[in-house]
């Protein structure tokens, strides 16, 4: 009798463990992961655009999940400026963030040029390995025509 009744506890004890393990691959947890950090000098009337793309397929050939990703911005003394809004990238999809040189509002070098620094904050299912190509630009606040361009791969391991 007592065996038994460690037997049917030991089995819904497994039981008990299979449906977690399946419950948690279903709520597509995600890691936060910060990325690599930019350097870029802004003058009045350029804007800093943070673009990237979430594959379609892992490189396992996998399908891919949702990705997030919150782009912040600091000044030359490491002071977080500002952050955008959480945005999600669906697989198969690229987003941008954009940053105005007047929103910033942090003092311009000699009132010439305002050097800050970008760092993207990832949220990623670490279940799978992951390439997300990302591109950095500074563009013209009226015209958006590209003055520099940075490309980059996020690389995210399991």
């Amino acid at each position: 009798m007592r065996i038994t009744i460690l037997r049917k506890g030991v089995l819904a004890l497994v039981a008990f463990c299979f449906f977690q393990m399946a419950v948690r691959a279903q709520t597509g947890e995600e890691t936060p992961l910060s990325g690599q950090t930019g350097l870029v000098g802004l003058v009045r009337g350029e804007m800093i655009r943070f673009t990237a793309f979430n594959p379609l397929e892992t490189e396992d050939g996998r399908t891919n999940e949702p990705i997030t990703l919150r782009l912040q911005i600091y000044n030359a003394h490491g002071t977080l400026i500002t952050q955008s809004p959480q945005v999600t990238i669906p697989p198969g999809e690229f987003r941008w963030i954009d940053f105005d040189y007047a929103v910033l509002g942090t003092p311009s070098e000699a009132g010439t040029r305002n050097q800050v620094r970008t760092r993207p904050l990832w949220g990623i299912s670490r279940s799978r390995r992951l390439r997300i190509p990302t591109m950095l630009e500074v563009l013209d606040s009226t015209t958006h025509a590209s003055t520099f361009r940075f490309f980059f791969n996020v690389e995210a391991l399991p």
